[in-house]
């Protein structure tokens, strides 16, 4: 890694790794934690709201205030960039506080002032050549901040059809999931200086969301119903690759791969959303998991849009939650079924939203604990839910006609932010960030 980022890992990496001295322990899920304010959401402008109501547009991230519940500041469209804007990976914090925000199907990463200023956008090397069509492949999705300083950026190379719904499955083949990889990013020149490239293991897919924990960086498989925890520290190095174009598409369209073929991701183990005994090959792994969270305590929030059949066209979606260590999850929260295709996810502490609802029939609650926020692509808006152990699913059926079993629960949510109950704009949701504080260069 590069020397002059290094120093970034007090303000940063503190922030992103878990103390070694927490006691991990599932049922302490929610207990009083120090949590920073207002999130992000990438709004992509592509989709529908509640009832329809249709929402596309240029795309924007938007800052949503935890205490009043209305947006704040507005990412807007860099000027630089033609065409509709598709924001994914959202990040607040890094170098002079500033958020970078990078455009999946226009390869590129902006960054912005705290007060929505565009500073510039490149494209990383990851990027076609300019005069490629938009939308070609691969795709750039989630994104965070290294424990040193760096930026990971998830390189995602899956067709995604056109055009578009809500349960058209993206497709990929060995090939593609070979080229996609993490990206390692120099926060000063934003242009890649490294990559984690594929393993042997056939649930390394499209990668989605990334985040830091004290035994390694976790990466969820997008079409792969896992999370990967790697050894982020095995074989970086500051070796520029090269990039080409391989006619190799059955269809006769041209590839993009990245040419470096060194720095196989280094697995410490991989969880399993489907639990022991699924085959690799199952096709509930497609179009599964998008972002990935964790609570004060350790337990990892996976945002899991899976079907529970190959044919299943209305899945129900889900929140799986995995215990500090374990293998696979121990517990979910089924999400209403008005509530699909969900893509960010991120804890935080309870919204005043959220405590004024908890106080209706809890007058005394302190509302010192955690909740999770879930970005909804079906109902437009984010919705706040309880992580409390006694509000996982049920198993008795009570959610009316959803089927007893391990997915029979109907999460309802504490609060929810934008969209048209909230009587502002429906979004498009992808990835959500807690904001972050500065550090200043």
């Amino acid at each position: 890694m590069r020397p002059t980022t290094q120093r970034l890992f007090i303000s940063l990496g503190l922030a992103s790794l878990m103390g070694t001295a927490a006691a991990h322990n599932l049922d302490g899920a929610g207990l009083p934690v120090c949590l920073e304010g207002n999130f992000m959401v990438a709004d992509s402008g592509t989709g529908k709201g509640a009832g329809g109501t249709s929402v596309v547009g240029p795309g924007r991230v938007l800052e949503v205030n935890l205490m009043t519940g209305q947006p704040g500041v507005a990412f807007e469209k860099p000027p630089q960039i033609i065409g509709p804007w598709r924001p994914t990976g959202v990040l607040s914090g890094g170098i002079n506080g500033h958020t970078f925000i990078n455009g999946a199907a226009q390869h590129t990463l902006s960054e912005f002032h705290r007060d929505g200023t565009p500073v510039r956008t490149v494209r990383p090397i990851t990027a076609p050549p300019a005069g490629a069509p938009f939308g070609s492949m691969p795709r750039l999705l989630g994104s965070q901040f290294m424990p040193n300083g760096n930026i990971a950026l998830s390189v995602c190379d899956a067709e995604f059809p056109a055009p578009w719904n809500d349960f058209t499955r993206p497709g990929s083949t060995p090939e593609r999931a070979k080229n996609s990889r993490i990206l390692v990013l120099d926060p000063v020149t934003l242009q890649a200086i490294d990559e984690y490239n594929a393993p042997d293991d056939p649930r390394w897919t499209c990668m989605a969301g990334i985040i830091f924990a004290e035994d390694g960086m976790y990466i969820s498989m997008f079409h792969g119903a896992a999370v990967f925890v790697t050894d982020w520290r095995a074989g970086v190095d500051e070796d520029l690759f090269e990039h080409q174009y391989e006619d190799d598409d059955p269809d006769g369209e041209e590839v993009f791969k990245l040419g470096k073929a060194k720095n196989q991701a280094k697995i410490v183990r991989v969880i399993d959303m489907l639990g022991p005994g699924a085959p690799l090959t199952d096709t509930r792994r497609r179009d599964s998991l998008r972002a990935i969270s964790f609570d004060a305590d350790g337990n990892l929030y996976a945002a899991d849009r899976r079907r529970d059949t190959a044919t299943d066209s209305a899945p129900r979606h889900r929140v799986e939650v995995v215990p500090w260590g374990d293998l696979y999850p121990a517990r979910t929260l089924a999400m209403d079924p008005a509530v699909q295709v969900v893509a960010g996810i991120r804890s935080n502490r309870i919204s005043a939203k959220a405590c004024a609802k908890v106080r209706e029939t809890d007058a005394d609650n302190a509302c010192d604990y955690e909740t999770v926020y879930v970005a909804s692509t079906s109902t437009g808006n984010v919705l706040e839910y309880s992580v409390d152990p006694d509000d996982a699913d049920a198993t008795d059926g009570t959610c009316s006609g959803d089927p007893a079993g391990d997915n029979s629960g109907c999460a309802q949510p504490l609060a929810t932010f934008l969209g048209d109950e909230n009587g502002q704009d429906a979004i498009d949701p992808r990835m959500l960030m807690i904001i972050h504080g500065a550090f200043v260069q």
